[in-house]
Parts: C-alpha cells; structure tokens; sequence
C-alpha cells in the first residue's frame, strides 16, 4: 500500500504544479483575406498551367521537362532529335530579349536588337498573334514562336540540328499555328 500512496502523491503533486506561471492560453489574432469571387476565368488563371490548346504531330514523343518547361516532346531522329518546350516568362521580360538571347545561344554574330526583330514574322491565330522565328547556326537551327496573353510570355521554342530542324520545321510550325486560347 505504501507504493500506491507514493505513486498517488507524487501524481497529486505533479498535476497541482502545473508549467509553471507563464503557462497560460495564448491568444493570436489573424487578419482575415479579402474575400474573393471565384469565377471560372479566376480559377482558369490561378490554377490551370498553360491556358492554350494545341495539336502536337502524332510522331513527337513527350519528354521530361527541365525547370524552365511547363511541355516538352522530342522528335525526329534519336541520334539528332529535336527538343521542343513550352514556357512561360513574365511579360516584362520582353520578347526582342529573347530572340536575342537565342541568336547567343546558337553563336550566332551580335546583331543590333532592332535588326534582330526585323526577321520576326507575326503569326494570326485563334484570337492570338505570335511573334514567329528561325534562327541557324553553324550546326544548330532554334524555330520559335512567343505569345503574349495575359501579362505573361508563352515561349514556344524548338531547338535541334540543323538537318533535324530543316525536316521538322513544317511539323513545329503547324503545331504554333494551332495554339488556341482556352
């Protein structure tokens, strides 16, 4: 009986003494967020990753994509194939930074950025327009398209060997040339 006193006592005292004085119930107060009418547009922006719809040729093949790529394919031949992603950039990046950045890429000689976008095409799509081009470099060719929509860039970028890219040039064109807003 002695052990159940001792055990009950050293219980009692224990739950008698509590944490201590600076134990109490804290209280905290977070301001409430806005309140926000979802509407179908909202939720598409906020949540949906790319807001187009596209064909892509039967014969690409859907590749890993990197950190930059929200899509990516390959295609072509396994030895020379192409990569092929899509994008997206914040608007304020600009789109004649880009293309000059692509022409670096490729080695191509500087040019004067106002040179560079006189060998852009515009591109009529579905309620969109696209700023079309094909750069070649000594052993690489980058075809692209980027569209503005909402405040952000859409980078549609195909980069291979130059014999890869002569072969899927129609191919990636037709698939920019089906973008279409959702």
């Amino acid at each position: 009986m002695n052990d159940l006193k001792i055990t009950l006592l050293l219980f009692g005292s224990i739950v008698l003494s509590g944490c201590g004085k600076g134990s109490g119930i804290r209280e905290y107060e977070v301001p409430r967020e806005e309140e926000k009418v979802l509407t179908s547009e909202l939720l598409r922006d906020k949540f949906q990753a790319v807001p187009f719809r596209w064909t892509a040729p039967k014969d690409w093949e859907v590749a890993t994509n990197d950190q930059f790529s929200a899509f990516a394919w390959t295609a072509g031949p396994k030895s020379a194939s192409a990569r092929i992603t899509i994008s997206e950039l914040a608007g304020e990046a600009g789109v004649q930074p880009q293309f000059v950045r692509w022409r670096g890429q490729l080695k191509l000689p500087e040019m004067d950025p106002a040179e560079v976008m006189k060998s852009v095409e515009k591109v009529s799509l579905k309620g969109l327009t696209g700023d079309w081009v094909e750069f070649k470099g000594d052993s690489e060719s980058i075809l692209g398209m980027i569209v503005p929509f909402k405040g952000k860039l859409w980078i549609f970028k195909y980069r291979s060997a130059n014999s890869t890219a002569k072969e899927q040039r129609d191919a990636f064109r037709g698939f920019c040339e089906s973008i279409t807003a959702d």
